[in-house]
């Protein structure tokens, strides 16, 4: 055959444009928690608000890792 073999690449998290800021995501997480008070699913609500508090006083940018205080513990 006379065909060149195709270029191949490693799919890598960077290779989609699928960065959401920060703001964007601590919105996301008062708007639930606000809906979701509305419907009186009390206790899902308080754990969008417990990470919204995260997001907003404890995060400190970077890279998204678990650590117990997103969870309020």
């Amino acid at each position: 055959m006379n065909q060149r073999p195709g270029k191949k690449k490693a799919m890598t998290l960077n290779d989609h444009d699928d960065k959401i800021s920060l703001m964007s995501l601590i919105r996301f997480c008062n708007e639930a928690a606000k809906d979701l008070r509305d419907s009186s699913d009390n206790d899902a609500a308080l754990r969008f608000e417990i990470l919204s508090e995260y997001l907003t006083h404890d995060f400190k940018g970077g890279y998204l890792k678990y650590t117990h205080k997103a969870l309020g513990l």
